[in-house]
């Protein structure tokens, strides 16, 4: 992935981890991360830097 292409569009990745697979549009597969107390599937997904700074309040908020 290029990030600096990404950059010179406005765009960037953001990355969310769930316990089950999820079939939400927009979100690619990425991998695993599995750790002796958990396994998680790794999601990623190209959006605008607002749509990025938009996904972390909510999550802020939600934790």
């Amino acid at each position: 992935m290029n990030f600096e292409k990404l950059k010179e569009e406005g765009k960037t990745v953001i990355y969310k981890e769930s316990e089950s697979e999820i079939t939400e549009s927009g979100w690619d597969s990425w991998g695993k991360r599995i750790t002796e107390n958990e396994e998680v599937f790794v999601y990623r997904k190209i959006v605008t830097f607002e749509e990025a700074e938009q996904y972390e309040l909510e999550n802020d908020l939600l934790n």
